[in-house]
């Protein structure tokens, strides 16, 4: 009984530093964070992380409630990455084409919430580096813009 007890503690061990707090599959990291929009929690949006420095990953993520979260598997290398955010104005956009719309005419899409300064134009950027961290804030300014 004794033996199968070490045992069972030696293989937990080694899975244990396999896995790691860091890197995971591949060299990846997992990231989360919050965003929020004129100090308020970003209900609904997307974030994405597009590398800049030659690295072979990008990766995004779906903003709910003003956080979001990239898991290990789908994560990031290290590296600078371009962060751009987009989320629909609430209220615009439609479920259903308008009524004068010509036939196969979808609905009118969304009004950007996002100023550009934070998706098409964006500048605003974040390191993932092995040593972390791995969580980031964003805060966007809509008002003035």
């Amino acid at each position: 009984m004794g033996t199968c007890w070490i045992r069972c503690a030696v293989i937990a061990g080694a899975l244990g530093l396999l896995s790691g707090c860091g890197g995971g599959p591949a060299g990846l990291y997992g990231i989360s964070g919050a965003v929020k929009v004129d100090g308020a929690p970003l209900e609904k949006g997307n974030i994405g992380f597009e590398a800049m420095d030659g690295q072979s990953s990008s990766s995004g993520a779906v903003i709910s409630g003003g956080n979001f979260t990239i898991p290990r598997e789908h994560g990031l290398r290290e590296g600078k990455y371009r962060v751009v955010v987009h989320a629909p104005t609430p209220g615009t956009g439609g479920s259903t084409a308008a009524a004068d719309a010509p036939p196969g005419e979808g609905p009118p899409p969304p009004k950007e919430l996002i100023p550009p300064d934070w998706n098409e134009s964006s500048t605003h950027t974040i390191d993932v580096k092995k040593e972390g961290p791995f969580v980031f804030s964003f805060e966007i300014t809509t008002k003035g813009k």
